[in-house]
C-alpha cells in the first residue's frame, strides 16, 4: 500500500475514533450508558464493525468517554496528597469522585466492575489516587484504622448509583457522602466538619 494511502487511512481511522466518542457522549448523556451501540455507529456514520474495531467492549467505549474526567481524578488526587489536612482531602476528592461516578446514567456500576478498569490505565490511575488519599487519611488518624480502600470507593460507588435513582440526586448524594464520612472517622466528630 502506498505511503500516503496508509497515512490517510489512519486519518480516516482517527476520525472515526473521535466521530464515536463524540456520538456516545451525547447518547450517554441522553439514555446512560446503556445506550444503543448500534445507534451510536449509526449516529457516527460507521458501521457496527468500525466501533468494535475501536472498542471491543461497551466498557472500554465507556471508559475511553470519560477518560479525561478519570484524569481529573487522578490529577486532584495527587495534587490533594500534598494537602495537610488529610480530612479535608479525603472529603473533596471522594466528592468529585461521586460526581464523576455521576456523569452518566449507569456510569456507577461500570466503574466498579474489575475487568473495566483493569483494561484502562486511566482508571487504575484515577482508583490508585482515591486510595492513596485513604490510606493518608487512615495514616493521620482522621478515620479508622481498618478502613479497606477498595470498601470506601465500593461505597462511593453505591452513593452514586443511589443518586441516579428517580427523587434522588446531588442534594442526595452529599448527604449519603456525609453519613459515610461520618463511619469513618476517628474521633474527635468535628474532623470533617465542612469547610
Amino acid at each position: 500500500m502506498p505511503r500516503t494511502e496508509h497515512r490517510r487511512l489512519r486519518a480516516d481511522a482517527a476520525r472515526n475514533r473521535q466521530q464515536l466518542l463524540e456520538t456516545a457522549r451525547e447518547a450517554f448523556s441522553r439514555h446512560g450508558v446503556g445506550a444503543s451501540l448500534d445507534d451510536v455507529a449509526r449516529a457516527a456514520g460507521v458501521g457496527p464493525g468500525t466501533l468494535y474495531r475501536h472498542f471491543p467492549s461497551r466498557d472500554e467505549l465507556v471508559l475511553a468517554v470519560i477518560d479525561d474526567g478519570l484524569t481529573e481524578m487522578q490529577v486532584l488526587g495527587d495534587e490533594l496528597l500534598k494537602d495537610s489536612d488529610a480530612a479535608h482531602a479525603l472529603r473533596r476528592w471522594l466528592g468529585a469522585y461521586i460526581e464523576q461516578l455521576s456523569v452518566f446514567q449507569g456510569l456507577a456500576a461500570t466503574l466498579v466492575n474489575p475487568p473495566a478498569c483493569d483494561e484502562r490505565h486511566t482508571c487504575r490511575s484515577a482508583l490508585a489516587a482515591g486510595m492513596a488519599l485513604i490510606d493518608a487519611a487512615a495514616s493521620a488518624a482522621v478515620i479508622r484504622a481498618d478502613v479497606d480502600a477498595n470498601d470506601v470507593l465500593d461505597m462511593a460507588a453505591a452513593i452514586a448509583w443511589i443518586g441516579e435513582q428517580p427523587n434522588r440526586g446531588a442534594r442526595h448524594r452529599k448527604r449519603l457522602l456525609e453519613l459515610l464520612l461520618a463511619g469513618l472517622r476517628n474521633p474527635p466528630a468535628e474532623r470533617f466538619s465542612a469547610s
